[in-house]
């Protein structure tokens, strides 16, 4: 009971820092849905398994929280803290999941949070075999010309946005002839939210946002 007074004390404290530093705040995300169902979880360990990845997700946000608190600057040891929190959470749940699960999860929770995105965009587009292929075709085509662009416009936002724009549309195009109606709708939903979160959200010490 104190060790959960404790925490809920320190997320109060954290947030009110985060505000009048103008930080943004914080919420932890549940466990995501189209992974659960991809891994075959029963509701039962769909349940442990949530709890301990938003535990993960409070653990490292209240990490970051402290040393943006007492000036920490070594992104290399916060780090370093933040992949120790992850891999005790990994031990964790490998006593809870099977071998062959549990190499799937572990995967996935060692993607950068961009590959997690865009991996879970895939498992709740459902795509079959062929739009895959053609899926991440795309994907490579409009990864390598959207990195040029970033390169082209470093340090100058406004141009870089501006020229990425288009570069969406003719991407958005390409995958409406591939996707059918009904995923165009999926896929353009979960775009707008991750922007939204984007936004919303902080980033973590290594200037990514940690989940």
């Amino acid at each position: 009971m104190k060790n959960l007074i404790f925490t809920f004390l320190l997320l109060s404290l954290s947030s009110i820092t985060f505000a009048q530093r103008n930080f943004p705040s914080f919420t932890a995300q549940e466990f995501p849905e189209e992974l659960s169902k991809e891994l075959k979880l029963d509701e039962s360990t769909e349940k442990k398994i949530g709890k301990l990845y938003i535990r993960l997700q409070e653990d490292v946000m209240n990490t970051i929280m402290i040393a943006r608190k007492d000036g920490e600057t070594d992104r290399a040891k916060i780090k370093a803290e933040t992949d120790e929190l992850r891999d005790k959470h990994l031990t964790k749940v490998k006593g809870i999941l099977d071998t062959e699960t549990y190499a799937s999860y572990e995967k996935f929770m060692l993607m950068e949070r961009g590959e997690k995105q865009a991996y879970l965009l895939e498992l709740k587009l459902e795509l079959t075999t062929d739009q895959k292929e053609k899926y991440d075709a795309i994907n490579a085509s409009s990864k390598q010309v959207f990195q040029q662009i970033r390169e082209q416009h470093k340090g100058d936002r406004e141009a870089m946005k501006e020229a990425l724009e288009p570069v969406m549309k003719q991407h958005e195009m390409m995958l409406s002839q591939v996707l059918t109606e009904e995923q165009m709708i999926i896929y353009k939903e979960a775009r707008e939210a991750m922007k939204k979160k984007g936004r919303r959200g902080g980033r973590g010490e290594n200037g990514r946002r940690p989940f």
